[in-house]
Parts: C-alpha cells; sequence; structure tokens
C-alpha cells in the first residue's frame, strides 16, 4: 500500500453546529424529496496522493469559512467514504454553507458518518432522531440508509481507524485509507448530476 499523507489538527465542527443540528431537526421533512444518492457511481483511480491532497485542501477551506471552495471537495471526500468528511458535510448541508440548505441531506451524511463507533457522531444522530419525532423517523431512517448502502465502509471499500492528532495523545482522528488498485487508490464517485469530481489534472492518468 502507498505511503498516505494525512491532514493533523482538523477537529470536528464545533458544539454550535451541533447545537444548529438538532434545531434544524424540529422542522424535518421528506416531502417532496427523492433520494436516489449513488446512480449507478463506480469509483476513480487516483493516486494515494491525490486523495490526501483532496483531504487536506477541503479541511483547510473549511477551517478559513471559505464554503464555497470548500464544499465541492468536501462533498468529493465524503462519498469516497472519510468518515470526518461526511461528518463535516452533513453540517454544511444543515447550515446551508456552500450550498442550499438541505436539513434531511445533512442527516442522512452524519448518519453515514456515525456508522463508525464515534461517540459524537452517534449523539449527534441520537439527538436529531429524538427531535424529529416517532411517527416521521422511520420513514428518514429508511431514507438515510440509501446513503449508507452507497456511501458506507462497504460500497467504498475505506478502511478507517481511530488515529491522535499530530504530537498529541488522545484518540480523536478518524483515518480513512481507500483500497489500493496496483499503485492507484479507488475512491467512490458521487451521484451522477451531484458529484464534486477533483480537477482533472488531479487523476491518474488512463493505462496505456
Amino acid at each position: 500500500m502507498g505511503q498516505m499523507k494525512h491532514t493533523q489538527g482538523f477537529g470536528m465542527p464545533n458544539r454550535t453546529h451541533t447545537l444548529c443540528a438538532v434545531a434544524v431537526a424540529a422542522a424535518f421533512s421528506l416531502k417532496g424529496h427523492a433520494a436516489d444518492p449513488a446512480g449507478g457511481a463506480g469509483f476513480d483511480r487516483v493516486f494515494p496522493s491525490v486523495y490526501s491532497d483532496l483531504l487536506f485542501n477541503s479541511k483547510t477551506a473549511y477551517e478559513a469559512k471559505r464554503d464555497d471552495e470548500a464544499f465541492p471537495l468536501m462533498q468529493r471526500a465524503a462519498c469516497a467514504g472519510d468518515k470526518e468528511s461526511q461528518w463535516m458535510l452533513g453540517h454544511m448541508y444543515l447550515l446551508g454553507q456552500g450550498v442550499t440548505r438541505d436539513d434531511f441531506t445533512g442527516y442522512a451524511w452524519i448518519k453515514v458518518a456515525a456508522e463508525f463507533n464515534q461517540h459524537e457522531y452517534r449523539s449527534t444522530v441520537e439527538t436529531i432522531e429524538k427531535a424529529i419525532g416517532p411517527k416521521q423517523l422511520p420513514a428518514v431512517q429508511a431514507e438515510a440508509r440509501k446513503y449508507i448502502d452507497d456511501y458506507g465502509l462497504r460500497a467504498t471499500n475505506m478502511s478507517c481507524n481511530r488515529a491522535a492528532s499530530q504530537h498529541g495523545h488522545i484518540m480523536d482522528r478518524i483515518i480513512c485509507t481507500p483500497k489500493d488498485d496496483g499503485q492507484l487508490s479507488m475512491l467512490r464517485q458521487c451521484a451522477v448530476g451531484t458529484s464534486a469530481q477533483p480537477p482533472a489534472q488531479t487523476k491518474a492518468p488512463p493505462a496505456q
């Protein structure tokens, strides 16, 4: 497996984001929402450095509050299966950061991130689901499950593990590594029509 450089020192969305996620849950609605997240999505094969650069650039733009720049990069990394990116993308949808606010899609991405047993992820999901209400919750969960089927660990072939931030001792990071295809990394594509593909020059050249 090729050497991967990982972003360091990028924390999760702060508590304000979590509270905002809970606040919007009360007005949650699936009316008119057609969830078909994958749409036959496949995989891009890229150099390992492309993936690590994608993570670094997306989180750097996010931390700098350059939402319009951060959103397509974060979406691409989330579709590929990176759990931290899925978590942050969910909050971007809930808060309308770089994208039109969409409560369902925001919840769905946080639900995908919570597939990994991270307390903050699952606690946020539980809080939102309590606010949604028992009558609507089964339908909401069923729709969100489609996102897990398409962008969860099994679908993306990602291997995710806990790690500590640079020079730290607390396991506060989730590092996800894509499956290799020879010297290239396989990144799950976003849904047709909603994908945020990396710039053409970052992709690996076609096989000769």
